[in-house]
């Protein structure tokens, strides 16, 4: 599928099925008055054959050697169905090592996505129901959420919808998955929003920044940029309940805000974060974090102006890889967590910048790129942890993991998160689609 043709649909494997895809910017009503297969048409005709190849999974049992999630399927009673549901729209449970969800309701398509990102299937016999059924490995160590969006035929994926999409959200925790902390009720430090006119990139941008309690430090702070930095808040109140029990070290927390519109085709994010996809543009930004944002940091906040970290999560880890490649001196620590697009090799200058990178079990193609990069990383001979958590492209995980990187990068004892004392870790406990590729 290529911008040449927009309309064309595709089929790929994953997780044990065939699924439809096409450019998630075009609805399938705009297909259809093309004279063009719809997405929606793609999975209706490949559902028997999964519904097969599911059924011989679920009978079969257990995991292909290599494989941490796969769907399976077995024939179900509606009225069974219904009642488990009750008054509810939704409803997630476990049968041993199989995730059950089921969400009811009308629509041309209902997807997954969150911890776990795949189409979920009409159920036989009953209209307005839907079902997935996928067995996990460690499932009783996982946390993944699930966010259910079903579409109508005028809704494109991305974009603005035609219709509002029902969306809901609902989390698994299992039984010997580990908990998070996070303070309830407001916050000790503070969030605020700042808009700062750029040079770099020639106009307004916001940035979210976290001050940890006046009590909980003395002196400067060290300072993190954190891309997509709408998320500050989210992150500000598990760090700040790590910081309070002794488990981070104080930080200030900024948080780059993204650019652009999701209904725009030309992904300003993406641009942005992604080193090789619009050079330009990713050195405009850096130059803006670089030369603009610190430096007012700097003068605005208790921070030092010694190496910061540069943090960030899928897109925006890979922003946070290339700004420390680019730029060692002003980023000695990376906090990098299910990074999809990885540098080739290591910059020479940038040896002595300390990594924490971390992806989930169920992200296949984040995990592999993350890490890929751990081993180029120990090859080179850069101090770099390296963890896994039993679960997705999930920001439950990304939140949780923050403050234990900042612990690591900052525990050499200076404010500077340089050192040659690191060493990469196994990777431990810390479990869906997760096709790393062009923006997005």
């Amino acid at each position: 599928m290529t911008d040449a043709d927009p309309f064309a649909v595709q089929t790929m494997t994953y997780a044990g099925e065939e699924i439809a895809f096409s450019d998630p910017h075009v609805s399938d009503a705009q297909r259809a008055a093309a004279g063009r297969e719809t997405v929606a048409e793609r999975m209706r005709a490949l559902l028997p054959a999964n519904r097969r190849r599911a059924a011989a999974a679920y009978a079969a049992g257990g995991l292909p050697d290599g494989q941490e999630i796969q769907r399976v399927w077995q024939p179900r009673k509606a009225a069974e169905l219904r009642e488990r549901l009750g008054e509810s729209r939704y409803v997630l449970w476990a049968s041993g090592d199989v995730l059950h969800v089921l969400w009811r309701g009308e629509a041309d398509q209902v997807l997954l996505s969150g911890g776990v990102q795949l189409p979920m299937w009409p159920v036989e016999g009953a209209q307005g129901l839907w079902e997935a059924s996928l067995r996990v490995r460690r499932l009783d160590e996982a946390v993944i959420s699930v966010m259910m969006t079903g579409l109508g035929a005028a809704d494109p994926m991305f974009g603005r919808p035609v219709t509002e999409p029902v969306t809901d959200w609902l989390t698994w925790h299992g039984p010997r998955a580990p908990a998070m902390s996070e303070v309830e009720g407001p916050l000790a430090g503070e969030v605020r929003k700042h808009v700062l006119e750029s040079a770099a990139l020639r106009g307004p941008r916001t940035v979210s920044v976290y001050l940890p309690p006046a009590g909980s430090f003395t002196g400067s702070l060290p300072g993190c940029a954190l891309a997509d930095g709408e998320a500050v808040g989210d992150f500000a109140r598990v760090l700040e309940a790590a910081i309070a029990s002794g488990a981070a070290p104080p930080v200030l927390l900024v948080g780059l805000h993204t650019a652009g519109d999701p209904a725009d085709r030309s992904d300003l994010r993406a641009q942005e974060y992604l080193p090789r996809y619009k050079p330009r543009r990713f050195a405009a930004h850096l130059a803006f974090v670089t030369g603009e944002v610190i430096p007012w940091a700097v003068s605005s906040f208790p921070v030092t102006g010694e190496p910061w970290i540069s943090a960030g999560f899928s897109n925006g880890a890979a922003w946070a890889i290339g700004a420390a490649q680019r730029r060692p001196d002003v980023f000695g620590g990376v906090a990098g967590f299910s990074a999809g697009v990885v540098p080739k090799r290591v910059a020479g200058t940038s040896r002595g910048v300390r990594h924490y990178l971390a992806a989930g079990t169920l992200e296949e193609g984040f995990r592999q790129s993350t890490r890929e990069w751990a081993t180029r990383l120990r090859r080179a001979g850069v101090p770099c942890s390296h963890r896994e958590w039993a679960g997705g492209h999930d920001p439950f995980w990304w939140r949780r993991t923050l403050p234990e990187a900042l612990a690591w990068l900052l525990a050499s004892g200076s404010r500077r998160p340089l050192g040659a004392d690191g060493a990469l870790g196994v990777p431990g406990a810390l479990g869906t689609l997760g096709v790393p590729g062009p923006p997005g």
